[in-house]
C-alpha cells in the first residue's frame, strides 16, 4: 500500500506540473498574440544610417487570413530597395516559421534568398547562389522574425541573463546569441525612451547593440551594427501610429 501511495503521490505531482505547464503556455500564448495584434497593421518608421548614406525603412507586423503572421520589412534610397518577408504561426508563444523572403532591388541579386520551412525538419534555400536543404530541429527562425520573437520572450517571460536563437541562412544555421546589459535612456528622432539594452558578438569582431522600449511593447527603437571599423544605425524616426 505504501507502494501504491507514493505512486499516486508521484501521478499526482506530475498532472499538477502537466495543469501548471499548460496554464503557462496558454499565457503565453494569450501574451504573444496580445503583443502582435496590438502593433498588427501599424507602419514602424526607422532611418538607416550607413557608409554616408541614409536609407527610409519601414516595417510592419500583418495577421494573415490563415491566421498566421507576416512580418515585412522594406528599405529604399532612390532606385534601390531591399525588401524582406517573413511568415510565421505562434504556437505557445513561439515562433513556427514558414517562409522567409529576401530581395533587392536596382541592385545585384545575387544575395537574394527564399526560405522553405518544414517544421521539425530545417528548410530548403533557393538563391541565385544555388539551391540546398539544411537539416536542424526546431526552434529556427529567420533573419527577420527572431527579432519578434525577442520581442515576445522579453514581454510574456522572466528576464533572463541571454536570449539565444538558431538562424536559418543561405547554407548554414548561425546562433544569435543576445546578452542582456541593462536599462539605460536613448534618444531617437522619435523621442527619448527608457530601454533595454542587449549586445550581440564582441567589440573588435562583430558587435550588434540593441535598445527596445518596453513602453512599445519592446520595439527595437535603435540597433547599431559594428563590424570591420564599419558602423550601420538604425533608428526610429516616428512613434507607431504617425505621430513623432
Amino acid at each position: 500500500m505504501k507502494c501504491a501511495g507514493k505512486f499516486l503521490s508521484a501521478v499526482a505531482a506530475a498532472l499538477l506540473a502537466t495543469s501548471v505547464s499548460a496554464q503557462a503556455e496558454s499565457a503565453r500564448q494569450a501574451c504573444a498574440e496580445a503583443l502582435l495584434q496590438d502593433s498588427a497593421g501599424v507602419d514602424l518608421s526607422y532611418r538607416v544610417d550607413w557608409k554616408g548614406l541614409s536609407l527610409e525603412s519601414t516595417r510592419r507586423i500583418e495577421r494573415l487570413d490563415t491566421g498566421g503572421w507576416q512580418a515585412r520589412n522594406l528599405s529604399s534610397l532612390l532606385f534601390m530597395a531591399i525588401e524582406e518577408n517573413s511568415q510565421f504561426e505562434l504556437r505557445d508563444g513561439l515562433i513556427q516559421s514558414r517562409s522567409y523572403n529576401y530581395q533587392r532591388k536596382g541592385m545585384s541579386k545575387k544575395q537574394n534568398l527564399k526560405l522553405e520551412f518544414a517544421e521539425g525538419y530545417g528548410y530548403r534555400a533557393f538563391s541565385p547562389k544555388g539551391d540546398g536543404r539544411v537539416s536542424h530541429p526546431a526552434p529556427l527562425f529567420d533573419l527577420l522574425n527572431h527579432q519578434v520573437q525577442l520581442r515576445i520572450d522579453l514581454a510574456c517571460s522572466a528576464p533572463r541573463d541571454e536570449y539565444v536563437y538558431d538562424i536559418a541562412r543561405r547554407s548554414r544555421v548561425s546562433e544569435y546569441r543576445y546578452r542582456r546589459v541593462g536599462e539605460e535612456s536613448v534618444t531617437t528622432p522619435a523621442g527619448t525612451f527608457n530601454a533595454l539594452r542587449l549586445e550581440r558578438g564582441d567589440v573588435g569582431d562583430r558587435l550588434d547593440q540593441v535598445w527596445l522600449a518596453p513602453k512599445l511593447g519592446y520595439l527595437i527603437v535603435k540597433l547599431v551594427h559594428q563590424e570591420d571599423d564599419e558602423t550601420a544605425e538604425l533608428v526610429l524616426t516616428k512613434m507607431p501610429g504617425g505621430s513623432g
